[in-house]
């Protein structure tokens, strides 16, 4: 009788605990469906205790022939690559290849920093220079693509002093696990996408991953998605990231590095690194959390970053070896890592304690990025999401009526979504934003005109703020209305006292 009953209250408890499951999934779905989806153009995977919770891809991975995101689409995972680097790293310190605390010379002679350690790679605190590196070499030579193999040849050939003494500061640096990925192939004699598969990608199946190899060719399935960007206010519509030129230095001259970035893969794969990872198939449990330990400065200072990457809310973010570490009030300590290229966001996050799992691909990097990542964690935890919203940009709405139609029909246009709150939402940053496109991004005709437009609206709409007059001063003086231009400094300035850079512009003029 008593082994009845006790089968009797499990059973009760598992039906509880499976409903109670089941009323999550779909609190979460209709999230997603009705809300947040609007602004990611991409994948997401939400897992918790080793099981896959919910899934969903949106969007297009090429929006000039409108090929769909799908949960196999593939993704360049940014700067979530640091974490495999890093994996990389520890396994070879554990089965004695290396130290932490080694040099980077003794590896390689001829680098010409010889107190930067492999530690001080893995925590961004080398004082080494990040992609400004190359800007001489790619304004010589305009073609140059980037690779690993023209880093030290560039910082000896520079002769640039450190940033700061290596360890005193910490600032995040690319270079720092390129040259990470160059010592895992000096000490493996194994090229890095072949020890990476052998290491890492194999071990937890990830059958749908690799290192992307400047000049290799891929076949057309394997290839990621194209990246997106809406490159100017007054437009919207997603270019592809190859068509938009001020990116090009980023998005084509950066593109061959390894170890910082380009491993492709899916959100499924992504997750399958996740359970090896947390399961301990790649390292021990003692490295594991030596790798999410802060990092402490040469002054005994534990490192902490004004904000989490990524994550919103209330919380603080660290560094540790390659992790990225959040320590939140709500949730307790948890490690991953953000990516973030012109036209892509990635974001990884596992939380310790509680043992789940975000993962979020954007090919568009929506500027909602960061609220969809957070709603998922606390809809996991059944905490209230942020809210989005789907309401357009009057901003947006009016640059393109402006390019389009002239300025009366744009400012008719205006005033009539403008009283539409429930479907626009305007922005006096935005306006700003659009004002600068048209001044210093636009290369057609009248385009100055419409920047002076944009700016004149902007005060009329927010006469109290000083960045207003400012802004709308640099577009009279860009026009050549110098005694305007200055009359906007004043009221900046009377405005603000304290805007010196108004200041500072008036002295000039006068």
């Amino acid at each position: 009788m008593k082994t009845n009953l006790l089968q009797i209250v499990v059973l009760l408890l598992l039906i509880a605990t499976t409903c109670k499951a089941q009323d999550r999934r779909n609190v979460i779905e209709s999230y997603y469906s009705h809300s947040a989806f609007a602004h990611l153009n991409g994948n997401l995977l939400l897992a918790e205790n080793g099981q896959v919770l919910y899934e969903k891809s949106s969007g297009f991975a090429d929006f000039t022939d409108q090929t769909p995101n799908t949960i196999q689409s593939r993704y360049n995972l940014a700067s979530i690559s640091k974490v495999i680097t890093s994996t990389v790293i520890l396994q070879l310190m554990e089965k004695g290849k290396l130290k932490l605390d080694d040099l980077f010379v003794k590896y390689f002679p001829t680098f010409p920093y010889p107190t930067i350690t492999i530690r001080h790679l893995l925590t961004h605190t080398s004082g080494l220079p990040d992609l400004e590196l190359y800007e001489d070499l790619v304004k010589a030579y305009p073609d140059t693509v980037v690779t690993n193999s023209i880093i030290i040849p560039q910082l000896i050939a520079q002769k640039k002093p450190l940033y700061f003494q290596p360890g005193d500061k910490w600032s995040y640096c690319n270079t720092n696990y390129e040259l990470l990925g160059l010592l895992i192939e000096k000490i493996t004699k194994t090229p890095l996408p072949t020890y990476l598969g052998k290491a890492i990608f194999e071990p937890a199946g990830m059958k749908d991953t690799y290192l992307n190899v400047y000049g290799k060719a891929v076949e057309m399935s394997k290839r990621p998605v194209k990246l997106h960007t809406q490159p100017y206010w007054y437009s919207t519509k997603n270019y592809s990231l190859d068509s938009v030129s001020r990116h090009r230095y980023t998005h084509y001259n950066c593109s061959g590095s390894q170890g910082s970035s380009n491993v492709i893969t899916t959100i499924t794969d992504l997750y399958l690194f996740d359970k090896a990872f947390f399961e301990g198939k790649f390292l021990k449990k003692a490295t594991m959390e030596l790798a999410f330990t802060p990092v402490k400065l040469n002054d005994g200072a534990v490192f902490y970053e004004g904000r989490m990457d990524t994550m919103m809310g209330e919380g603080k973010g660290s560094y540790g070896l390659g992790w990225e570490l959040f320590e939140q009030p709500l949730y307790g300590k948890s490690v991953g890592h953000g990516g973030f290229k012109f036209g892509l966001a990635t974001f990884y996050y596992h939380n310790l304690s509680k043992n789940q799992t975000i993962i979020a691909f954007d090919n568009t990097a929506d500027r909602d990025f960061g609220k969809v990542v957070t709603s998922a964690l606390a809809l996991m935890n059944n905490q209230k999401p942020i809210e989005t919203t789907t309401k357009k940009s009057l901003a947006k709405e009016y640059g393109v009526a402006l390019k389009e139609k002239g300025a009366e029909y744009a400012i008719t246009k205006f005033h009539e979504l403008k009283s539409d709150t429930a479907h626009y939402y305007l922005s006096e940053k935005e306006l700003n934003w659009l004002g600068y496109d048209f001044l210093y991004r636009a290369d057609f005709k009248g385009h100055k005109q419409l920047s002076l437009e944009t700016f004149k609206l902007n005060t009329l709409l927010f006469p109290t703020s000083f960045n207003v007059y400012d802004s709308f001063g640099d577009s009279l003086l860009e026009s050549g209305k110098k005694e305007e231009a200055i009359a906007m400094y004043e009221k900046a300035l009377a405005l603000n006292p304290k805007n010196e850079e108004s200041r500072q512009k008036i002295s000039r003029l006068k």
